[in-house]
């Protein structure tokens, strides 16, 4: 109960601590669920053409790790004050409610393929947190790369 407890407040202190015009944390971990579970659902499913899940894969990739290195990891430095022990512990946490995420999607889409409204959620995500303005047709290119898969489905 008490574990539970600290898990709420910290979530809560997470999602309300947002720097001007990013968006909060607890916004870019679920589009960090969202690029998980496409990439693995592109990583699994062997009906799709490899070229067009290498284009999607890649770009998600990139962006992954630009949501984690751009807006997670700043994010939570700043919320800790610097202290990167914090930093770390927060992050065990938001990996763990991220995995949860995760598996809540893997029951809703239980069919394996890919659907046009995780390519919809992926350009919201993106919306609010871009690139810098050379990666953006990599981006375009792959969610337009995801819904002619969903199509395919």
């Amino acid at each position: 109960m008490r574990t539970k407890l600290i898990s709420g407040i910290m979530l809560a202190l997470v999602m309300g601590f947002t720097a001007e015009a990013k968006p909060s944390i607890n916004d870019v971990q679920g589009c960090q669920a969202v690029l998980d579970f496409v990439d693995t659902r592109l990583a699994t499913v062997k009906k799709y053409d490899e070229a067009d899940v290498k284009i999607a894969r890649n770009a998600l990739s990139a962006y992954n790790t630009f949501l984690q290195s751009e807006h997670i990891e700043p994010g939570l430095l700043a919320f800790t004050g610097g202290d990167k022990a914090k930093a770390e512990g927060f992050q065990t946490q938001i990996d763990a409610y991220k995995s949860g995420l995760v598996q809540a999607m893997d029951k809703r889409y239980a069919e394996p393929r890919i659907y046009t409204d995780q390519a919809v959620a992926i350009d919201g995500c993106y919306s609010k947190a871009p690139m810098d303005d050379a990666s953006t047709p990599m981006m375009k290119e792959a969610l337009e790369t995801l819904v002619k898969l969903a199509r395919q489905s």
